[in-house]
């Protein structure tokens, strides 16, 4: 089936309503946190630190199992089900890029029954050793782009994804962009001007879009419309392109 649309979503403050990699975190007592392991990921990146926090969660017994329940608990950011499952009920085509990881979106996903809304997740790789040991990974290793994080550029995945479903005889009218951070600038600058960005209201991506003096902001093409609620980004589908009736 022709889908015309594609949504590409964050994860982390975009559908759920939490940091995962914080949340997981804050399971350790704050006297099991090392002074070099607290601010490494200023130095090491967030990867590395990442897999220390992990070696501490399992030192201290804080086995797989409490894991996921932090992880399950996290709640969804408000119409975020409902905006999800109308798009894929309209067939549109749901990726989502992430700077999480695969362990923590599946779990998460399949918790609140969306797993099969969503085509194909896009983070870092995570993995249980024999030990239940959580293992962390680099989705890619980059430098080209200055806008993204070394393991992670997510207009890059972005754009290889558009191409290769264009490859498959597969071509969005639009994209759709829904993001909160930073790091989803990168996939927005990206956007043409049949594209619409989707930023959340009070968090650092639409501080940085309304920031005119801000020289890291490259031209924006795409329509940009803020956004608290996932139930408004439905009402704005139907309003800029007919979404209701378009893709019936």
């Amino acid at each position: 089936m022709h889908r015309s649309v594609l949504a590409a979503f964050d994860f982390d403050h975009t559908i759920a309503n939490g940091n995962t990699d914080t949340v997981v975190r804050k399971l350790l007592p704050k006297e099991n946190l090392p002074d070099s392991v607290k601010d490494s990921y200023r130095s090491d990146g967030w990867i590395p630190y990442m897999g220390k926090i992990f070696k501490l969660l399992h030192s201290s017994s804080i086995d797989i199992d409490q894991i996921k329940t932090a992880i399950v608990n996290i709640p969804p950011v408000s119409g975020i089900e409902t905006l999800l499952k109308e798009l894929h009920s309209q067939g549109c085509e749901i990726i989502i890029i992430s700077d999480s990881n695969i362990l923590f979106i599946s779990e998460w996903l399949k918790s609140k029954n969306l797993s099969h809304v969503i085509t194909q997740t896009f983070t870092n790789p995570a993995k249980l050793d024999d030990d239940g040991l959580i293992k962390l990974d680099m989705y890619h290793v980059q430098n080209s782009c200055k806008l993204s994080t070394v393991n992670l550029c997510k207009g890059q995945i972005l754009e290889d994804y558009v191409k290769k479903r264009n490859d498959e005889g597969v071509h969005f009218d639009r994209i759709m962009y829904v993001g909160d951070g930073k790091n989803d600038l990168c996939p927005i600058v990206r956007l043409s001007e049949r594209d619409i960005a989707f930023p959340r209201k009070d968090y650092t991506l639409i501080k940085m879009l309304n920031d005119a003096e801000n020289d890291q902001i490259p031209k924006i093409n795409a329509r940009i419309f803020p956004w608290s609620d996932g139930v408004q980004i439905l009402k704005k589908l139907e309003d800029e392109i007919g979404f209701s009736k378009s893709f019936l």
